[in-house]
């Protein structure tokens, strides 16, 4: 009997605690306010620390994704996070109470902030860049591997990936071969192999 009364009393001055020391939502902003798409911009969550420290939180960017977090002793805000748009448009991001790893919501209203994404320059680059990446995947091919070792297969003709093969701890190409596009640099000493693959 005592032990439930201990408990009633703990949760009722928990409850009272978290009326007492309320944190409230502070604000959000979003810089640069004006961004190309395919650019960061910079988010920054404020909450007003009134007593205690001890609330959960979202931001909604305005793009259907959001990130939640919260606010106590160990982990003080501001938050700051960074956040990439794809498309042009005006975005409204906002900022409300949540509750988040067992922390109660932040009190106060929702806080709003504007970002204005503007039109990249980002197809030209691509569009640029891809005969160039055509021309090196289709440039290494008799000699892609020289002695003792041999290709494995065929170059792909899409990508340019391939596989050289030698006996096992065959030394490795000295220097190692520069990979066409977005392939990487592979090499397995132990099974004699090196390469380029996606």
């Amino acid at each position: 009997m005592r032990l439930i009364s201990w408990i009633s009393a703990a949760v009722l001055a928990a409850s009272f605690g978290v009326t007492a020391h309320a944190q409230m939502i502070g604000g959000l902003t979003v810089s640069p306010a004006t961004v190309k798409a395919g650019e960061p911009v910079t988010v920054t969550a404020n909450v007003d620390v009134v007593g205690g420290n001890y609330c959960g939180f979202a931001v909604f960017y305005g793009d259907g994704k959001n990130v939640e977090s919260y606010s106590d002793v160990s982990h003080p805000t501001p938050f700051v996070s960074t956040h990439v748009y794809d498309k042009p448009g005006t975005y409204t991001l906002s900022m409300g109470g949540r509750h988040v790893q067992s922390r109660p919501n932040c009190g106060g209203g929702d806080k709003f902030a504007t970002v204005t994404v503007t039109e990249g320059a980002k197809s030209a680059a691509p569009v640029a860049a891809a005969p160039a990446k055509a021309a090196v995947a289709a440039a290494p091919a008799a000699g892609v591997c020289a002695a003792p070792w041999k290709l494995s297969g065929k170059v792909n003709a899409k990508t340019g990936a391939y596989a050289c093969v030698a006996k096992a701890k065959t030394a490795l190409p000295d220097p190692k071969p520069q990979c066409p596009g977005d392939l990487t640099y592979f090499e397995n000493a132990k099974k004699g192999q090196f390469g380029c693959r996606p």
